[in-house]
C-alpha cells in the first residue's frame, strides 16, 4: 500500500511539472532562427549557452560544432503527423533560402562509426537544473520516426537547425500524440579575414564550397596580394592533404562596373590564384581548375558597402 502510494504521489509530481512547464512557456521571441510550426504547445524552451553538439551531415559523416544552443521541445497540433512537422520545416528552411544537409525517415537504425546517433547525443547536463542528463527528454532521436538537419543564414550568422519528430512521450503517458523537438546551434559569425584547415573541412563537407575572403586584389587588378600568403598556405596544405580530389578556384566580383569587365577580371583572379598555388606551394595543375562567374552569384544584395564586400570572394567548389 505504502509503495502504491509513493508511485501515485511521483506521477502527480511529474504531472504537475509538466502542466506548469507548459502554462510558464510565454510567446515566441524576435530572434527565432526558424518559427514554430503553428498552433503547437511548447513544452520547454531551454536557452542551453555556448555548447558543443554532434551534427550529422550524411549516412556516415559526423562533425562536432560549438555556438549557442537552444533546444525546443514541442507537442505539434491533434492530428498532425510526424512526417508532416518534417515536412513543414524542410519548407521553411528552404524559404528562408537555407540548405537540407541531411534527412532521414529511419534515425533509430542509423549507426556512423558504430555508434549509434542517440548515442551521439547523451551528453550530461547534471548541472542545468533539467530532470534528465542528456540534450532530449524524448531519447532524442531515439524514439523519433523523422531527423532532418538544415543550415541557414541569418545576417553575419549561420545556425545548425536540428529538427526530430515523432509520436509519444512515455513520461507523460501520451502514445499516440506528435513531439517534436527543435535544436538550433547558432555558429559564431564569420571571421571574413580567415581561412582555416577546419573551415575549409566543414565548409566543403556541409555545402560542397566555401568562400575565401582573405585573399587579396587591387580594386581592377588580378595580382594577388602578398597579405594573401597565409590564405593561400592554408588552402595548398588542405590540396596536398587531399590529393585524389578536384576543385575548382572560382573568382566572384561585386556589381560595380560593367557585366563584361568584371566577368573578365573575376577570372583573371581565379587564373592568378591558381598560378600562385601551382608555382608558389607546388600544388598539382589538373587539382584545381580556375573559373571566373563575375558578379553572377552574389551573397548578398550589392546595394550596400557589407553586400559588395561580402560578393568580393575566392570559393573552393569541390567537384
Amino acid at each position: 500500500m505504502k509503495n502504491s502510494k509513493k508511485v501515485f504521489i511521483s506521477l502527480l509530481i511529474i504531472s504537475l511539472s509538466l502542466t506548469i512547464l507548459s502554462l510558464t512557456v510565454t510567446a515566441r521571441t524576435e530572434d527565432d532562427i526558424i518559427p514554430i510550426y503553428e498552433g503547437s504547445e511548447i513544452i520547454y524552451d531551454d536557452l542551453i549557452g555556448f555548447e558543443e553538439i554532434p551534427v550529422i551531415l550524411n549516412e556516415a559523416s559526423v562533425i562536432f560544432q560549438e555556438g549557442y544552443l537552444r533546444r525546443l521541445w514541442c507537442r505539434a497540433p491533434e492530428g498532425r503527423s510526424p512526417f508532416e512537422i518534417i515536412r513543414n520545416y524542410e519548407s521553411a528552411i528552404e524559404n528562408v533560402e537555407g540548405q537540407i544537409i541531411f534527412s532521414t525517415r529511419d534515425p533509430q537504425s542509423l549507426e556512423i562509426d558504430e555508434k549509434k546517433l542517440s548515442d551521439y547525443f547523451k551528453v550530461n547536463r547534471q548541472e542545468r537544473g533539467l530532470a534528465t542528463h542528456v540534450f532530449s527528454y524524448t531519447h532524442f532521436p531515439g524514439e523519433m520516426s523523422e531527423y532532418l538537419v538544415g543550415k541557414v543564414r541569418t545576417g553575419e550568422r549561420e545556425s545548425y537547425v536540428i529538427v526530430a519528430s515523432g509520436r509519444g512521450h512515455w513520461a507523460a503517458n501520451q502514445g499516440e500524440e506528435t513531439y517534436y523537438e527543435i535544436v538550433t546551434l547558432e555558429l559564431e559569425a564569420m571571421e571574413m579575414d580567415m581561412v582555416t584547415m577546419e573551415s575549409l573541412q566543414q565548409g566543403l563537407a556541409v555545402q560542397g564550397k566555401i568562400a575565401i575572403y582573405n585573399i587579396l586584389f587591387d580594386t581592377g587588378e588580378s595580382r594577388v596580394k602578398a597579405e594573401s600568403a597565409e590564405a593561400l598556405s592554408t588552402i595548398a596544405e588542405f590540396l596536398q592533404d587531399n590529393p585524389s580530389q578536384r576543385y575548382l578556384g572560382v573568382g566572384h566580383t561585386d556589381s560595380v562596373g560593367g557585366y563584361d569587365m568584371n566577368l573578365r577580371l573575376s577570372q583573371a583572379r581565379a587564373e592568378a590564384v591558381v598560378a600562385e598555388l601551382v608555382n608558389a606551394y607546388g600544388i598539382n595543375q589538373e587539382q584545381l581548375t580556375p573559373v571566373g562567374v563575375g558578379p553572377a552569384a552574389p551573397v548578398m544584395s550589392n546595394s550596400t558597402e557589407e553586400g559588395r564586400a561580402r560578393n568580393r570572394r575566392v570559393e573552393i567548389v569541390e567537384l
